[in-house]
């Protein structure tokens, strides 16, 4: 395909997730980027600009845009919670008058409000999927205790929900200790995932003020942060009567690349933004550039 005359682009990042953001609002040429071989070339870190997720926006008719989000390893998926804050963040700064700024998914319609201090953005994520088959799970269980369906060395009985993508749950009194980096690969594709799944290890802080959380992501690997996880994290840890109307059904996730605050009040509690999970955190630019010919071969 021939290319764009040039293509810019933004290197963004929330918490340690970062991305290349691409623009083909007016240029829908630019959507080419979405290609696996020519994805791959862009996000390798050592030949290519580098990133975990390439983030394409292209124009659509009941958003400021659409977001497409592409997997370092050239899979599409619907979901990223950290990209989702960078790209409200894009959005905002460009319409500076707007309260809301709105990007259609895979995963639907997100919204996105400033959050109420420099470059914090709370982003609806709309509401948690917990059936079994919504996951999906590959049998019929109560997600909130999926018991010896999926385990690892020391981790049973997870959690499971979707944010628009699969997340399990572990929570164990020291996740520290959990050789993630050896089984992470295994959980994700075991076989009660069928679509594979977002894995998290977590512990909850004895004032419940917030809670310690790794993960291994999906078609990634080991990440520093993932934001549909820390939604996923917190839902499950209000599913399970760890975190509550005490806390204002809020808490906030504190993982290696930094923190996020997540806030979901379960459908009948009464609470604020009820069934929504409510994500607010920083995203920053790290720096803008064009893409070399090279790459878009």
């Amino acid at each position: 395909k021939s290319m764009a005359t040039s293509v810019p682009f933004k290197k963004m990042y929330g918490l340690g997730n970062d991305f290349i953001v691409l623009d083909a609002r007016k240029d829908s040429a630019v959507s080419a980027a979405s290609d696996p071989s020519r994805a791959t070339r862009l996000t390798d870190r050592k030949l290519g600009i580098g990133c975990d997720q390439l983030i394409i926006l292209e124009a659509c008719d009941d958003a400021m845009c659409r977001m497409r989000i592409i997997n370092a390893d050239g899979s599409e998926v619907g979901a990223c919670g950290n990209a989702t804050r960078c790209v409200g963040g894009v959005l905002l700064d460009e319409n500076p008058t707007a309260d809301v700024a709105t990007i259609r998914t895979k995963a639907g319609l997100l919204k996105c409000y400033k959050g109420g201090g420099e470059k914090l953005i709370t982003v609806d994520m709309g509401e948690p999927l917990l059936n079994w088959d919504q996951v999906p799970v590959s049998k019929e269980v109560d997600t909130l205790h999926c018991k010896d369906a999926c385990e690892g060395p020391g981790l049973t009985d997870c959690v499971c929900c979707s944010m628009g993508n699969p997340h399990a749950t572990f929570f164990v009194d020291d996740c520290e200790a959990v050789p993630l980096d050896n089984i992470g690969r295994d959980l994700e594709y075991h076989s009660f995932f069928p679509e594979r799944c977002n894995v998290s290890v977590v512990t909850v802080a004895k004032d419940k003020s917030s809670i310690r959380m790794r993960v291994w992501e999906r078609g990634t690997g080991i990440t520093q942060a993932c934001g549909t996880g820390a939604c996923a994290t917190a839902v499950n840890a209000v599913r399970r009567g760890y975190i509550g109307k005490d806390q204002g059904f809020k808490v906030e996730v504190v993982m290696d690349g930094g923190s996020l605050v997540i806030q979901y009040a379960p459908p009948g509690s009464g609470g604020e933004h009820e069934g929504h999970v409510m994500m607010t955190g920083t995203y920053e630019l790290a720096f803008s550039g064009e893409i070399p010919k090279s790459l878009w071969q």
